[in-house]
């Protein structure tokens, strides 16, 4: 079988071809995306390029989508639009050209049609939120890159944001047991009558220990929203507030799945609300996972 969406001499299909392996370089190290400014440096960088102007990546970028839907095909797998993970630095959302990838993808995955261009960024966010999942978990990029005469690039030249240090571990013996606290029942009780406090409108609607369809019991949730908040009290440690964290990634997931489940935009979202402070170790470990935290929310 001969692969040719990434054939050709222009620029763009030299930069789709030098572009494609370092992509799935950031995926390998965890990066749930890239912007174009970064993806126009990493190029330079290792001499496979020059500078352009960002707005010129729109066209490799979308070369390495049509890569990605021709191996689909004609390998009976579904592979994900690894070009949804390159983005703009403002706004954390690929460019407009990418509205025809951005369709394709909620049509394989919802089954259904959707117009990119009428959605709010809040519901595009959403969805690229779920193709960055499959980029990340999908586990043949290698035979992907080496159809179109690609290798993946060599190792350890991407370098994440922040210091990789080993990161503290939750200890359960921390982690809270037995009945709920009186201060933790008023924080809630707090939140439901403040929405302002986790970001919300003034008279948005709250409702306490709404059941997900995984079984799981919300502290707070706010359907106008579809927001769930995790809250813990003032007096919650490190490993409790480590397995919010984590709470606040499970509650997202089974949120976004009911609207799968519904052929709905998964626009779901989890948020953590605390009475205290979070410790500096926890804020790598939430921005990690993108969770939102409200932290002092005890007058």
């Amino acid at each position: 079988m001969l692969f040719t969406k990434l054939d050709g001499d222009n620029w763009s299909a030299r930069a789709a071809r030098a572009g494609f392996p370092i992509l799935v370089e950031y995926v390998r190290e965890g990066n749930r995306n890239i912007t174009y400014g970064q993806w126009d440096a990493e190029i330079v960088k290792r001499g496979l390029g020059k500078h352009v102007f960002l707005t010129q990546y729109g066209r490799p970028a979308g070369m390495v989508g049509d890569a990605c839907a021709q191996y689909a095909e004609n390998a009976g797998i579904a592979v994900p639009p690894i070009n949804l993970m390159v983005v703009n630095k403002s706004n954390n959302l690929p460019g407009h050209g990418a509205n025809y990838y951005i369709q394709q993808f909620f049509r394989t995955k919802i089954g259904r049609k959707v117009d990119a261009d009428k959605l709010t960024a809040g519901q595009k966010r959403a969805i690229i939120d779920q193709a960055q999942d499959e980029i990340l978990a999908f586990r043949d990029w290698e035979k992907v890159l080496k159809a179109y005469g690609l290798a993946e690039s060599e190792a350890g030249k991407v370098i994440a944001p922040g210091i990789k240090t080993k990161r503290r571990h939750p200890d359960p013996d921390g982690w809270h047991r037995g009945p709920e606290s009186e201060v933790h029942k008023a924080l809630k009780q707090r939140i439901i009558d403040n929405p302002r406090l986790v970001g919300l409108k003034r008279d948005s609607e709250g409702e306490l220990e709404r059941r997900l369809w995984s079984g799981d019991r919300l502290d707070v949730y706010f359907a106008g929203a579809d927001l769930a908040v995790e809250v813990k009290a003032v007096e919650a440690g490190f490993d409790e507030l480590h397995r919010g964290i984590f709470q606040c990634v499970k509650y997202k997931a089974v949120l976004r799945a009911q609207k799968i489940h519904d052929r709905q935009v998964p626009v779901g979202d989890s948020v953590l609300a605390i009475g205290g402070h979070l410790p500096s170790a926890l804020r790598e470990v939430a921005a990690l996972f993108d969770v939102t935290v409200f932290e002092n929310l005890i007058p």
